[in-house]
């Protein structure tokens, strides 16, 4: 009872921070800036406006890293190419972002993967409007992916309204190969998640593809829209990770160490607890927009917690690799087949050892010995 009452009085506490932060133009909280920590301790935060971002969001909305001598100045993104822009210019020092973005992020910024957040498969959804042909085709027309709506003939020629360089591409990439398809037969509106939406929303484009929640004004409305897909309907592997710049990870370890403590101990407790989890979600959600206590709950479904040892085993070496190094090169690998990178950027990123599991080590060993 003790541990429930301490966590509804930290959603709360979130809440009229959250109010604070509305009055600030980069998106950080007054409460952050009195924070115990000193200017040397500032970490500057990306998190995107998505489910996922919740245990970064929430560890410094209720003072985790405040805690911990943190002073973590947040500021909100649309998607993961425009973070990986905002750390190329030095504006960011950790983010979240998604597979592809951290790929690319390696390739371009030398960032480091130091955490996993999510699995992202069911997250990132496609939705047509009911009068589509892909709707009334209905599932089970593309052999062995029986979720997936249409055939190769319905998606042929859709106009895409879908954020170039993100998880919600690579998802469209994916579907379209389970048809035999590639990008060059349908024609893609680069339109960033929430623009996009609301553009889909006004008649623009067959299709639309984004992350958890942008799309949660067509899955409220299933009598006009339908998901035809999702990257979990295919056999690709999607997930969202933790990225550091390479500048911070060279002068800030034990600040990056220090912040994956407070971001593990919010998702720990978000493990432990379904309840809370729930509330939690709820919270984050409508700090960017309207979220119903349906669309949390659906949220909190799709994007399961795992627990420390989960954790640590993704990152837990076998034969020079890691089970989360080679989830992140599987996609490598299906951009370099859609011609969005090459092969010597990938051996590239394998060779400066993108994926750092020293600092989520040693953050899992600290919080085990408190």
């Amino acid at each position: 009872m003790k541990k429930r009452m301490m966590k509804f009085a930290a959603l709360i506490t979130a809440c009229s921070m959250m109010l604070c932060a509305c009055g600030n133009d980069n998106g950080t909280s007054d409460s952050a800036k009195d924070t115990k920590g000193s200017e040397d301790t500032t970490i500057h935060m990306a998190t995107m406006t998505t489910g996922f971002p919740l245990p970064m969001h929430h560890a410094n909305k209720t003072g985790v890293f405040s805690d911990l001598g943190l002073n973590v100045e947040e500021e909100f993104f649309d998607n993961g190419p425009t973070i990986n822009e905002a750390i190329a210019s030095g504006d960011i020092d950790i983010a979240g972002v998604g597979g592809m973005p951290s790929v690319s992020g390696a390739i371009s910024n030398n960032s480091k993967v130091i955490a996993w957040m999510e699995d992202d498969e069911s997250s990132v959804q496609i939705y047509a409007r009911n009068d589509s042909d892909i709707v009334s085709a209905g599932k089970g027309k593309v052999e062995k992916y029986p979720n997936i709506y249409g055939t190769a003939e319905n998606w042929k020629g859709k106009s895409v309204v879908c954020a170039m360089g993100t998880s919600s591409h690579y998802t469209l990439l994916a579907v379209l190969e389970t048809m035999g398809l590639t990008q060059d037969d349908v024609e893609i509106i680069n339109m960033e998640g929430v623009s996009g939406a609301a553009a889909f929303l006004a008649g623009t484009g067959d299709l639309y593809v984004g992350f958890n929640p942008q799309w949660s004004e067509f899955y409220s409305k299933p009598d006009e829209y339908t998901c035809v897909a999702t990257c979990a309907d295919t056999d690709k592997k999607l997930n969202t990770v933790l990225i550091a710049s390479e500048e911070f990870c060279e002068n800030h370890p034990d600040l990056i160490v220090k912040f994956l403590e407070g971001m593990l101990q919010v998702q720990n407790d978000l493990y432990d607890d379904a309840t809370y989890y729930y509330e939690s979600m709820y919270e984050w959600q409508n700090t960017f927009g309207e979220c119903s206590e349906e669309l949390a709950q659906y949220t909190v479904d799709l994007q399961v917690m795992r627990s420390l040892e989960e954790r640590r085993k993704l990152f837990e070496e076998e034969n020079g690799t890691c089970e989360m190094q080679e989830t992140l090169l599987s996609i490598a690998d299906f951009m370099i087949d859609n011609n969005v990178i090459e092969e010597e950027d990938k051996q590239k990123i394998i060779e400066d050892k993108f994926v750092d599991s020293s600092y989520l080590f040693e953050a899992i060993d600290n919080l085990k010995e408190k």
